[in-house]
Formats: structure tokens, sequence, C-alpha cells
């Protein structure tokens, strides 16, 4: 047993036993040691934060308003008849202790720009699963402001992560926002709702994306009505968990904001392109 497993509780070591000859276990031990801010603990969130807990990652911090309701089954790893109405946060933190009994999960039901410094302080990474684009904002500055990396994906049909540090551009330049520089209280509910649509609608950009949804699903969207599908969500979700876990260790190529995403399109078994 190495000087770094020597550190492990009974249940840990058996948790991540098989992981040690993929990773080392002085790369185990520091994900063991890290934190992790895990906003939105939904479709791409829950997922990845599973995956995360089951990765042997130590500690998170995880945040979410919403309770589960039926139209969550489709996708979100944590829904199920039985937790229907019941926090997500509070569902996903029980799920974890059954997965690792050690980890530290300290939980928030909302996201402002009182609470964002306590959700993020001590945080190795932040992953974003959130899809309202408030918290998203206020998140992604305090994050800037803190030197700690962003690791994001969207609900498309194609596989997609990408990372923003401070070498990067800004979460909000990447998008181009109309936001920057801009207290987010002085923002409306609307011209946020309005916002978020027209990210989603923007990345029509990618190739394949615009011939893929009907004109019928594109008019739902506009609408603020957005499709999903538990097999693209979770490969996104994945994607997102594995350069969480490369940010973490300095491991590989990071698959950085510079402004593209990196793409994983499962259906032609391609990488499309950004225009």
């Amino acid at each position: 047993m190495s000087d770094q497993q020597a550190k492990w509780s009974g249940d840990y070591q058996e948790l991540v036993q098989r992981n040690v000859g993929f990773i080392t276990a002085e790369q185990q031990e520091k994900l063991r040691s890290t934190k992790v801010a895990v906003f939105g603990v939904g479709g791409i969130g829950g997922t990845a934060f599973e995956v995360l807990v089951r990765t042997g990652i130590g500690k998170f911090s995880i945040s979410d308003r919403d309770h589960y309701d039926a139209t969550n089954m489709n996708r979100q790893v944590f829904a199920y008849r039985h937790t229907i109405g019941k926090l997500k946060i509070d569902v996903a933190a029980d799920w974890a202790k059954q997965i690792d009994t050690d980890v530290e999960i300290d939980k928030f039901d909302h996201v402002d720009e009182d609470n964002i410094a306590e959700i993020l302080e001590g945080a190795d990474v932040a992953v974003f699963g959130i899809d309202s684009l408030g918290p998203c904002i206020i998140a992604s500055r305090k994050a800037r402001e803190m030197g700690i990396p962003i690791v994001e994906g969207w609900a498309i049909p194609y596989g997609n992560v990408r990372v923003f540090t401070n070498e990067t551009p800004s979460l909000e330049e990447a998008y181009g926002l109309p936001t920057a520089g801009r207290k987010v209280a002085d923002i409306s509910e609307d011209e946020l709702k309005k916002l978020n649509v027209d990210l989603l609608l923007g990345l029509g950009r990618i190739e394949g994306i615009p011939g893929f949804y009907t004109a019928e699903t594109v008019d739902k969207i506009r609408s603020g009505f957005i499709v999903s599908f538990a097999p693209t969500v979770w490969l996104t979700a994945v994607m997102i968990a594995l350069e969480t876990v490369k940010v973490i260790l300095d491991w590989g190529t990071i698959a950085l904001a510079d402004p593209d995403f990196t793409l994983y399109d499962p259906f032609k078994h391609r990488i499309p392109t950004v225009t």
C-alpha cells in the first residue's frame, strides 16, 4: 500500500481500487482532496456530479433551486417516481453518500450575489449545469474573480464541453452577451429569458445543428420549451466530468474556450465545425 492509500478509509479504498492503475494513487489522492462546485444537479449537472462522486472527488458544493417532477425522468439521473417533489440537492446528496460514505457535500438551494462566494469557497473547479442565465452570470463572474476554472456544456444533440479560465475569454465574452459590466440585479427576468433562448438558437452556427431540429421544435425552443434526450445529455455530462478530472490533474489537452466548443457528433461519428 502506498503512502497515499494509507490515508484512505476502507470504504474509500473499495470505491477507488479499480481506478488505481488507470490513474496513479497520487492522482487519486489529488481527486480525494479536491473540491468541485456543481451548479445545477439536473440533467447535465446531476449526471456529471454522480460520475465525479464515483471517480472519488472528496468534496463538493452543489446548488439547485428546483424539486423533481415527472418530466425530469427522461434524462435526470436522480429522478424517480419516489423522488418527485423532493429538492434536487437533497436527493443528489443522499445518493452520493450511498456511493462514497466519506464524501463531503455543502448544499445551496439558490445562487445569488450574496451567497456565491460561500458556494465557491475552497473550490478548485466549478461545473455548470445551470439552465438559468442569471445565476450562470453571477457564478461565472465570481469564479473568474477567484481564479476558479469553469467546465460547461449544453444539452444539444452533440457531445460538447469547454473550459473557461482567466486565460480564455470570459463566459459572457464567449457568448457575446450584452451583460458585461452590468449588475445582474439590473437585468430583468424577461431579458434573461430572452437571452437564454437566443443563446440556444445561436448554437445553430454549429455544423449540422440547423437541420437537426424541425421547424416545430425550433418554435418550441423560441417559446422557452427546451427539448432534451437522455443519451445526448449524458454524453455531454460524461465529457464534462472527464474534463473536470483533466483540469484537476492537469492531464492531457484541456478543452479551452478559445472560443469554440470541443464537439462530437454521435450520429455521423465526426467532429463538426463551428462557423
